[in-house]
């Protein structure tokens, strides 16, 4: 299993080509962010590089951050996640859930011995979106929810304008860098500023229309010194 050591006792472990879960590790508990397409027996990789006990925690439901999910026997999420969990689950197996589900609170702290941890709202991408901000670090665990490439679209998705208040409430977060699901390189909170401009400014006329994993979509790019936007999204979901 190919992984990135991002800062000490932080990895972006890589579960497919371009999919990443990210590993914490603190002096009492540890963390793994996401369980990836479950090609790989990342539970033994986990277990080889961990010393104590650790908690798996659902960013999303989507089934590239799920799909290892049935290797465990109890799966963390915000409560808003479940129903994505549960309705994506399906589609990569007919077989029935094991694993239990418990419930995150936004807001909630984790103490991992050594450094915290706190749960926040990162609702757009999906209505159960969640971060973890690893707060010593300054570094936010995002998932898809602030993807370069954000998509949203399918099952689960909100409107845009509930992107648009959390990229707002981000603004009165403290942190310097996040990571998210399709990267293994951390990202400057500035990158933000010009998802909030493409969202601010993005309309069906000058958005490309496209199919999308066989969803009808419309594409909004938008660039400047902060790095390049895009925004793939159902048009039932561009709300003001």
């Amino acid at each position: 299993m190919k992984y990135t050591e991002i800062r000490k006792n932080i990895w972006q472990i890589s579960d497919d080509d371009g999919v990443y879960c990210t590993l914490v590790r603190g002096d009492s508990l540890a963390v793994l962010w996401d369980t990836g397409y479950g090609k790989q027996d990342i539970r033994s990789f986990v277990e080889e590089n961990v010393q104590t006990e650790y908690i798996v925690i659902n960013s999303h439901g989507h089934p590239d951050h799920i799909g290892g999910n049935r290797q465990f026997e109890n799966i963390y999420a915000g409560e808003d996640a479940f129903d994505e969990i549960l309705y994506f689950s399906k589609t990569i197996s007919s077989a029935p859930v094991r694993y239990n589900l418990k419930k995150l609170n936004i807001g909630q702290r984790l103490d991992l011995g050594g450094i915290h941890g706190r749960i926040i709202s990162l609702a757009g991408h999906t209505k159960g979106s969640v971060g973890l901000l690893i707060e010593e670090e300054r570094l936010l665990l995002a998932g898809d929810a602030l993807n370069p490439c954000l998509w949203i679209f399918n099952y689960g998705a909100m409107p845009t304008n509930q992107l648009k208040k959390t990229l707002e409430n981000l603004e009165e977060t403290e942190f310097d860098n996040y990571l998210c699901g399709h990267s293994d390189k951390e990202i400057p909170r500035e990158f933000l500023k010009i998802h909030m401009k493409n969202i601010t400014s993005m309309s069906i006329e000058n958005s490309v229309k496209g199919i999308t994993i066989g969803f009808e979509t419309y594409e909004s790019i938008c660039e400047d010194k902060n790095g390049k936007s895009i925004i793939v999204y159902d048009r039932k979901l561009l709300i003001d």
